[in-house]
């Protein structure tokens, strides 16, 4: 896939590029290659590998406990960077995981420093999108140490789907791909399996929220984000750059 020809990069989501900027993206792409589910793509203290953009499909950011435990950090959806960590610092601390089957864009990790020095605008509208992704990982963390269980899925549902609405990847109004199993929703959450699947009865029967067949049903929003103290981004959201 060439970056020009990206279908990415016409989502509502993500920033335009300029000229120069397209043809220092594509410089740096090296690859494009399909990673089956399951599989990982990064592997916690893996040293130098390399930054990948999630091209098309899901997956997982998670830290294995010592206790064998998993606790997922956050989905990856599509646009999203893979292992920038590699470019920063040299190791990376996580996982990531393939929920479904993936495609990714492999990129020259070494070129990417090359970023600050010839496309500042550029870089400054990355840093931009590395700290909204902080201000979205404290949240949380707030509430799993605070919230209840039916905030905790609830949260995590609207907070998914809007990720995806922006992104232009939301099937209408209320509903969007979910692809994720319980045990996902229990490892994100920080929950047992039997206790998603009773917050996910409770909020049927409320009829607030379902996952039917791999999509996410949000049948009264409001109530939904009133129960999981959510906050829409809104227009001061920045425009994520996609590498």
């Amino acid at each position: 896939m060439a970056c020009a020809e990206c279908p990415l990069r016409q989502k509502p989501a993500f920033r335009t590029f300029s000229q120069e900027e397209l043809q220092f993206v594509t410089a740096t792409k090296a690859d494009h290659i399909t990673v089956p589910p399951r599989a990982d793509i990064v592997r916690a203290d893996e040293v130098g590998g390399p930054v990948y953009t999630l091209f098309e499909g899901w997956a997982v950011r998670y830290h294995r406990l010592p206790s064998g435990a998993r606790q997922i950090l956050d989905i990856v959806l599509p646009g999203d960077l893979i292992g920038l960590a590699s470019a920063t610092l040299g190791i990376v601390r996580h996982s990531v995981q393939a929920v479904t089957p993936v495609t990714l864009c492999v990129l020259d990790s070494a070129r990417l420093s090359q970023m600050f020095e010839r496309h500042p605008a550029y870089a400054f509208a990355l840093l931009q999108t590395r700290v909204e992704e902080e201000q979205r990982s404290d949240m949380r963390l707030a509430l799993l140490g605070r919230a209840k269980a039916e905030q905790r899925i609830a949260y995590l549902m609207i907070e998914t789907f809007d990720r995806l609405h922006r992104r232009g990847m939301a099937n209408g109004g209320a509903t969007c791909p979910f692809p994720l199993q319980r045990h996902h929703l229990a490892d994100a959450a920080g929950l047992s399996r039997v206790h998603v699947a009773r917050t996910l009865d409770l909020l049927r029967r409320r009829r607030l929220a379902e996952i039917q067949d791999g999509v996410l049903v949000l049948f009264d929003r409001p109530q939904l984000a009133a129960l999981a103290g959510y906050r829409s981004p809104g227009t001061g959201a920045g425009r994520r750059v996609i590498v």
